[in-house]
């Protein structure tokens, strides 16, 4: 009986496996995990776990952790999408619809790696995924472009990223959401801003769209970002207008809802910073600085991108408004000094972290001659054992072998050459930013307090401006032409006022179309410098200053700098030495890196004429530079 009993659990069981189905490839294939839910995740695991020949774990892990990252689960959004890599990478038949799916791994570990401030591996991993989009003609492309973009904003790659977001403002689909347009628009519009590209009128109109989408639809949580940006860009304009958008992006700060997929970081602390704004002008002063020196001492050590040096520029400045209208100017000053060192260290690390990336670079470059060596070696050896037969084939090796080291060294020259022009940016930096005309600078600053309270506080904002506008430009390969001369403006205005006796003037060819021409920054500044220190500060009459820039040929503009000081025979040789290697180095390498890249020639030449002893001209400067149109 107990024979019979077993016999028959047997036979049961063999028509449960009969009864259980088997699904085809093709079943698996179409199956489409729409909506997206754990129940159709489970339904089509439950496929693949019927036929062990299947494939399509890819796709059900890829898409897994899609449906993780959405629901916010980002550990395990990460550990999904990984796998879902891992297993395509070990299959040793590659298929199609496996590879299609990566597309959402590879969003999905760019999503999340964004989310925690690891741009540059995000953008690694949103431009893979875009590869695939656009082999596979998926339609999360647009959404992977918009998170590289707003990763090129974050890194301080400003054009890049607005050549990104253009694209996704036209592409219809992705605008149907109004989240993704809006969130697009107030973006460009923080690039058209004065802390980048300086383009207010763009940036105006790319806010007041935003606000309009906004107030048509039911998404309304970019409203408080909105409205403070609108703030921002008429503060300097209008105070009335600045406060009443201050006071509306509090108003919508009250129903925001935080959004960890999508909200801003330091969101409490913009707007309590926002807010601020609004205590001083009502005479909440003390109240303002209180949250000022708060949001500061909480910010401060954690501040490793562009938007979030932003925030605390922000702070700075208006704890420096809030002492000014307290008549505490010392204090203002001290804030000031605090501010400057904050961007320095900021950009000394940016710097810094671009060098470390390009040392990287280089090392794993070596790396991978050394293992291109080690297998030619590898040929060499099988060559000589394979004997004749094999004499052909190691030829073709060591051909392809020759063309994979021409490409290495080549790929390393470029690197020197990046490592030069980031050395060059250093020191330009350094050279912009004297310690010496900052250390007078800001020892004017502490006598004007006490001696001429009114003036110190233009001299403080002009000296403000002239710093942020610096380390903005240097940043940039090109800057908006405008800047540059603004920059120079503040400069030469502050040397004129409070440094130095002298006369300036600038003349801008008509030719010029200065709303869309971009120049490189500082290359123009050195020349003026040395015209003060070494030029008109050695002579007892009044001096003066003109920069002439004229249209040249070839995308070029002619750049004179003349001054009125004694010629280069009337000075030491030690003079002459400093006089000269400021211009003669950074800017001669500088004008240098640009004529390779551009195939253009830039003259350079100085002239001084002397005769008999009296000087009958006055020093001049000439050079040509490039420059581009929008």
């Amino acid at each position: 009986m107990r024979f019979f009993f077993i016999l028959s659990l047997f036979v049961l069981h063999l028509k449960m496996i009969a009864q259980t189905p088997k699904y085809t490839q093709a079943f698996a294939d179409s199956f489409a995990i729409r909506p997206l839910s754990e129940e159709n995740l489970q339904k089509f695991k439950g496929i693949l776990e019927s036929n062990k020949k299947l494939y399509g774990w890819s796709k059900y892990y890829a898409l897994h952790g899609y449906y993780k990252m959405v629901k916010a689960e980002h550990d395990s959004a990460l550990f999904y999408a990984q796998k879902s890599i891992d297993i395509y990478q070990n299959i040793l038949v590659k298929h199609s619809n496996e590879e299609k799916s990566l597309v959402h791994a590879y969003f999905t570990l760019g999503y999340i790696n964004r989310q925690r401030e690891l741009y540059r591996e995000s953008t690694s991993y949103m431009l893979t995924a875009l590869d695939l989009s656009s082999k596979y003609s998926i339609s999360l492309k647009s959404y992977i472009t918009n998170n590289i973009a707003s990763n090129h904003l974050s890194l301080g790659n400003d054009q890049k990223a607005l050549d990104y977001f253009r694209k996704n403002i036209k592409d219809s689909l992705f605008i149907k959401s109004a989240q993704s347009e809006i969130t697009t628009l107030t973006r460009m519009g923080v690039l058209y801003s004065k802390t980048y590209l300086n383009k207010i009128d763009s940036a105006d109109y790319f806010f007041r769209r935003a606000l309009r989408r906004s107030h048509d639809s039911d998404y309304k949580n970019n409203l408080p970002f909105i409205y403070g940006n609108l703030a921002g860009l008429t503060r300097g304009i209008n105070q009335d207008s600045a406060l009443f958008y201050y006071k509306k992006s509090k108003e919508w700060f009250e129903v925001f809802v935080n959004d960890p997929n999508s909200s801003p970081d330091n969101t409490d602390f913009y707007q309590v910073i926002n807010n601020s704004y609004v205590d001083i002008h009502e005479n909440k002063i003390d109240k303002a600085i209180l949250d000022l020196k708060l949001a500061i001492d909480s910010l401060k050590p954690y501040i490793d991108n562009k938007n979030d040096r932003d925030i605390l520029s922000d702070a700075y400045e208006n704890l420096i408004l809030a002492y000014e209208k307290k008549n505490e100017f010392k204090k203002a000053n001290t804030i000031l000094k605090e501010q400057l060192e904050f961007e320095n260290e900021f950009s000394r690390k940016q710097l810094d972290q671009e060098l470390e990336k390009l040392q990287i670079d280089y090392e794993t470059e070596k790396k991978e001659e050394e293992i291109v060596i080690l297998k030619g070696e590898a040929i060499k050896t099988d060559t000589i054992l394979q004997q004749q037969r094999t004499i052909t084939y190691s030829a073709i090796g060591l051909g392809l072998l020759a063309l994979a080291l021409g490409g290495l060294f080549y790929r390393q020259r470029l690197l020197k050459e990046k490592f030069r022009q980031v050395s060059l940016e250093q020191r330009l930096l350094r050279s912009q930013m004297n310690p010496h005309f900052l250390f007078n600078a800001l020892n004017t600053a502490s006598v004007l307090v006490d001696t001429k309270a009114a003036q110190a506080k233009t001299y403080i904002q002009k000296l403000a401006k002239l710093l942020r506008l610096t380390l903005e430009n240097s940043r940039e390969d090109y800057v908006p032409f405008e800047n540059e001369i603004n920059a120079l403006e503040s400069y030469l205005e502050l040397q004129s006022n409070f440094a130095q006796n002298f006369n300036y003037d600038i003349i801008i060819d008509d030719a010029i179309e200065t709303q869309i021409v971009e120049i490189p920054p500082m290359l123009i500044q050195p020349f003026i410098e040395n015209a003060i220190i070494h030029g008109i500060s050695k002579t007892n009459k009044r001096g003066y200053i003109t920069l002439e820039i004229k249209k040249g040929k070839e995308k070029t503009l002619m750049c004179s700098i003349t001054d009125n000081g004694p010629g280069f025979n009337h000075i030491s040789a030690d003079q002459k030495i400093g006089r000269k290697s400021l211009s003669l180095s950074i800017v001669k390498e500088r004008l240098a890196v640009y004529q390779k890249n551009n195939k253009q020639r830039f003259i350079f030449k100085t002239h001084a004429p002397l005769k008999n002893g009296t000087q009958t001209t006055d020093n001049q400067v000439n050079f040509s530079m490039p420059f581009h149109t929008i």
